[in-house]
């Protein structure tokens, strides 16, 4: 199928745990912060001084060395959004004064009496320059200031949506779980005669958790060096989704996940793009969209909206007490909080924010309407607003943009955590998240009649397991 119209190639990048205010809260002309919200400790009572203001301001750390980041789930966004932790009843309205209730309860669990200061990071936003690639997209493309990721919890049911436009009636993260019967929007793409691939460091839930996807390996290939190569021998394909690196192994890990340094990150934008930009036959048909998966539990002032949320596929979420942590039931209904989204490409008017009402299956919904899919995947992206019309509104693509984005410095000190030299980072610990995708690629690999397999416990450990046992599996990616 030939595609027409002007974008040839859409690559997204998406990236874990950040939200809108953190990133761009203080940023002009975007719906920010005016440096007066406020939370309070507890959020069923007024200030006081034993109930303090924790302020927002411009002083969020790179890295996080008290506890592994906040709290997501769907209890602890609750109460971020809420202030409580069980579901809202009728006619309540997010009020978005619990993030700081939420994080000191969570820091319990590392100190006994965690100070003001140590709460207040939940609450800072990035001082400008502190990022340079990602703010030069903004400065030079599109920002979109209210995009709000699908479900209110975390990193796996928000990643399943990016695929499939459902989580399929999971609001926890399932990474042992497999979905063979879901389609997904590789499988549209596919079904047009257009091609995709998958470009990761280590993990990749389309491969693990989507069997339906693998009908040719060569959709699953190593960023480094098949990205670069892709782009100069002009074979990129036409949908390229871009894994970061979840684990500290084989270089820092660049998902931007907290605790870990944000900066590596920022750095990934920078090659993904300058990547791009290298090939102007590439770039002159190409969108590049950087995404996150969810908010990470940072705190946004925007109250996320329920109205006209669609339960995708009519799959609810039923209640579920695990061992340390209680899922609510929940019906899907309404978004998650604000994420930071930027589209780059030489047919968007430089430096623009669009402020209209945006969420991850958009891409999907957007990706239907320019490539002529046969069809939406479920309810959700069959009702998400498109943004195919900004590549609309120049006569030529445009001659000015970067060459190349500035790459944040990270001295060599940066990549100290928890008392670890560089040399060692590969013996850190795995953060919570880290052990969960651990378990699920050991649910999934292994066979009823293996040996039982304990799951790594530091990053190197992990690197190599996520390798030896998702190859063995599923056969290697093409490099």
């Amino acid at each position: 199928m030939a595609i027409q119209g002007r974008i040839k190639h859409v690559v997204v990048l998406m990236l874990e745990n950040r939200s809108f205010d953190q990133i761009f809260g203080f940023r002009e002309g975007v719906e920010g912060l005016s440096g007066n919200e406020f939370n309070v400790l507890n959020p069923s009572a007024g200030a006081s001084g034993g109930n303090p203001k924790i302020t927002v301001g411009q002083e969020a750390p790179f890295t996080i060395n008290l506890g592994g980041g906040p709290d997501h789930n769907l209890a602890t966004v609750n109460l971020q959004l809420f202030g409580h932790d069980s579901n809202p009843v009728a006619g309540e309205n997010p009020r978005n004064n619990g993030f700081a209730a939420s994080y000191q309860q969570q820091l319990l669990r590392f100190s006994s009496h965690p100070s003001t200061t140590d709460v207040r990071v939940v609450m800072q936003s990035f001082s400008s320059g502190s990022l340079p690639a990602i703010e030069a997209l903004a400065d030079n493309f599109c920002l979109f200031d209210h995009w709000f990721c699908e479900v209110p919890s975390s990193t796996d049911p928000n990643r399943l949506y990016m695929h499939a436009a459902t989580s399929i009636g999971n609001a926890r993260n399932v990474f042992q779980k497999q979905f063979p019967n879901t389609r997904t929007i590789y499988n549209s793409i596919e079904d047009a005669g257009l091609t995709w691939a998958t470009y990761d460091f280590d993990l990749n839930e389309v491969r693990t958790q989507f069997p339906g996807t693998h009908t040719n390996s060569q959709n699953f290939r190593r960023f480094n060096p098949r990205f670069a190569d892709d782009v100069a021998n002009n074979s990129l394909p036409n949908y390229s989704f871009i894994f970061p690196r979840f684990i500290n192994s084989h270089g820092p890990q660049n998902d931007q996940h907290a605790p870990r340094d944000l900066r590596p990150g920022d750095q990934l934008i920078a090659q993904v793009y300058n990547t791009l930009r290298s090939n102007l036959d590439v770039w002159n048909a190409a969108a590049f969209i950087v995404t996150y998966d969810e908010h990470g539990g940072f705190f946004d002032h925007v109250p996320p909206p329920s109205d006209g949320v669609f339960n995708p596929d009519g799959i609810n979420a039923e209640p579920v007490q695990s061992t340390h942590l209680f899922t609510p039931a929940f019906d899907f209904k309404r978004l998650g909080p604000r994420v930071p989204v930027l589209l780059a490409s030489p047919w968007v008017k430089k430096g623009i924010v669009v402020s209209d009402r945006f969420q991850h299956t958009s891409v999907l919904a957007t990706l239907k309407k320019m490539f002529g899919l046969s069809d939406f995947l479920t309810q959700r992206d069959r009702h998400a607003n498109t943004f195919e019309h900004l590549f609309n509104e120049l006569a030529a693509p445009r001659t000015d943009t970067p060459e190349q984005l500035p790459e944040v410095a990270i001295e060599e000190a940066a990549h100290v955590l928890d008392s670890v030299a560089p040399s060692d980072a590969g013996e850190l610990p795995l953060d919570d998240t880290q052990q969960e995708m651990m378990m699920g690629v050991l649910a999934i690999t292994q066979s009823s009649s293996e040996t039982p397999t304990a799951v790594p416990t530091t990053q190197a450990a992990a690197a190599q397991f996520v390798q030896e046992r998702l190859d063995s599996h599923f056969g290697p990616r093409a490099s």
